[in-house]
């Protein structure tokens, strides 16, 4: 089964925030993880996670 990848951003987003740690040296906005991972702007990102919530 296919995902899409809203679907993926989605969970690499709730990945990341469970994984959530300060350690120096790192991005601590999981929203900027996932961001960067993708090659995405924020805004993009949160507008994903928005829809994916709702549905």
């Amino acid at each position: 089964m296919a995902q899409t990848r809203e679907r993926r951003i989605f969970l690499a987003w709730k990945a990341a925030k469970a994984r959530h740690y300060y350690r120096r040296g790192e991005i601590h906005n999981p929203l900027m993880k996932v961001a960067r991972r993708f090659g995405l702007p924020i805004r993009e990102v949160r507008e994903v996670i928005e829809t994916q919530r709702q549905a």
